[in-house]
């Protein structure tokens, strides 16, 4: 995974590809995750890819909302890809710490109903 942190100041970019297919990309900063081509990572990575982040920069304040939030938001964006909804916007994602109210129970519904209808 390609690897970039503004977490103490951190800055990392090993060049390493990932196996879920997607080139890897990703920001973390203190309240943010910024996953670039997001929509390429199949549902059956999500948990693997965050697993490995977790694990880099533990210090992030998105640890703060539960994997299945976490994983929610992801099939939200990649149903709302395969649609063709909002295609620029929805093929990166950005997963953040806090949210607005509406905005999580927007992910909870759609993440829900997108869940077994994405790859």
């Amino acid at each position: 995974m390609i690897r970039r942190s503004e977490i103490q100041g951190q800055a990392r970019n090993d060049g390493n590809v990932d196996q879920s297919g997607n080139n890897g990309a990703y920001t973390v900063t203190a309240n943010n995750i910024h996953l670039e081509s997001s929509f390429k990572v199949r549902k059956d990575n999500f948990e693997s890819e965050l697993n490995a982040i977790r694990a880099q920069y533990p210090d992030s304040l998105v640890w703060n909302r539960s994997m299945e939030s976490l994983k929610r938001e992801w099939a939200a964006h990649n149903a709302l890809h395969a649609m063709g909804v909002f295609r620029s916007r929805t093929a990166h994602m950005d997963l953040n710490w806090p949210q607005p109210w509406f905005i999580r129970l927007g992910y909870a519904l759609l993440g829900r109903i997108a869940w077994p209808l994405i790859k």
